[in-house]
């Protein structure tokens, strides 16, 4: 059951001085020389990880423990128990389930700033001690992990091995960015529209959707490399967007977006269709923002801001789906067509990842999968459990429940 603190403190929308940021903005420089780190040296470890000693991995762990306390002891970072000051939502749902528990949950407050990083009292190897984690406690025995899940090449590669439906894509390296020869074999291979996307990176950070020419294509590339040093490139798959949760094997949450959409009527433009679903929207439903992205998007549709809409058309203004973009959400697990429950059972047994998020395309969740064409677009390690807590409809199970009845 959602508690009233949820309710009372859901998350807003933020805003952004980068609107392909989203409600997520992030520091483009850094972004993309991390992701050059994550991609080229994080990927090689994770595959070599598994021939490391014991001793080491052990070792590996201890760091964090090791780093909070030496920077406690010199002063510079805190350990607080004020759930107020919780970093994300993710990680707010994750502490008050703690505190029903009676387990001791703190947060690492480093210069006077909160960071997503926590330490629970817990018993890890049979010992109560400290367990310091980013903003989800994934026991230690689950945190050896020989992929980097979180890459979207990656996981489609392994998915394809598997026979898990994915989109067909193509990844683009920090080189062939140049190779306009390259660029426009890929584009002459793909169904339109297509999409392009940083290779690593989450909430729909500068993801160009809906491309149809050669220039948009060229134009999304320009887009999506300011804060990514490799991308995909793939098909723009058909529906809704929506999330699936696992928890320790199990099925834990199915949570539908929708993009924000408008029905033109011949008369009334783009603009003033816009303020019109804004004037009807749901109190819980954030305001829709006009921004260049917005713009960039309907004009790759081939409308402007200013432009009637035509009668029977229907237009998504964003990829962005949710209320926090002026769309609907809903989470409603128990709709889901059986039929897709092993397939996604399947991917999370790939991924060997004991709390699992997938973003997946699917056209109508209540009809038989291998009826329709739908795919897994993204897998989140470290999955916003938050989203099936704040949709318009449905009530949620107790995710952050059964995330610590793990460590049981």
């Amino acid at each position: 059951m959602m508690s009233l603190i949820m309710l009372d403190n859901e998350p807003s929308a933020k805003k952004s001085s980068c609107s392909y940021c989203g409600d997520a903005p992030v520091n483009h420089l850094f972004s993309f020389l991390e992701s050059i780190v994550s991609i080229t040296l994080d990927n090689n470890a994770k595959k070599i990880i598994k021939y490391v000693p014991f001793f080491v991995k052990n070792f590996a762990d201890f760091i964090p423990e090791f780093l909070f306390k030496t920077l406690a002891f010199l002063r510079l970072a805190k350990f607080s128990g004020d759930i107020d000051k919780a970093k994300t939502f993710r990680s707010k749902i994750i502490w008050e389930e703690a505190k029903k528990r009676g387990i001791l949950m703190e947060q690492v407050i480093f210069l006077g700033n909160p960071l997503d990083y926590y330490r629970a009292k817990l018993k890890v190897k049979g010992k109560n001690k400290f367990f310091y984690f980013e903003s989800i406690p994934i026991r230690p025995e689950f945190l050896d992990i020989n992929k980097n899940w979180d890459d979207k090449v990656v996981m489609k590669q392994e998915f394809e091995k598997h026979g898990i439906p994915i989109p067909v894509f193509f990844e683009l390296s920090f080189f062939s960015f140049l190779n306009l020869k390259n660029i426009g074999r890929i584009f002459s291979k793909l169904e339109k529209p297509i999409i392009v996307k940083p290779r690593i990176g989450s909430r729909g950070r500068h993801t160009v959707t809906n491309i149809h020419t050669l220039q948009q294509f060229r134009d999304g590339i320009d887009t999506a490399r300011q804060i990514c040093s490799y991308l995909i490139v793939e098909e723009h798959l058909k529906g809704s967007i929506c999330r699936v949760t696992f928890v320790d094997g199990v099925l834990a949450g199915f949570y539908i977006g929708q993009v924000p959409t408008l029905f033109g009527d011949g008369r009334k433009t783009i603009k003033e269709l816009i303020e019109e679903k804004d004037g009807k929207r749901h109190n819980r439903v954030e305001p829709i923002r006009i921004s260049k992205e917005l713009r960039d998007h309907i004009l790759r549709a081939g409308f402007a801001i200013d432009d009637v809409l035509p009668e029977g058309i229907s237009l998504p203004l964003t990829h962005r789906a949710g209320r926090l973009f002026g769309g609907a959400t809903k989470e409603m697990i128990a709709d889901l067509h059986p039929s897709f429950i092993p397939i996604l059972k399947k991917a999370a047994k790939a991924t060997g990842l004991s709390v699992v998020g997938f973003d997946v395309i699917i056209p109508d969740s209540t009809k038989p999968a291998n009826s329709q064409r739908w795919g897994i677009i993204e897998c989140n390690s470290l999955p916003f459990i938050d989203l099936h807590y704040y949709a318009l409809e449905g009530r949620p199970k107790n995710i952050a429940g059964m995330i610590w009845d793990m460590w049981q």
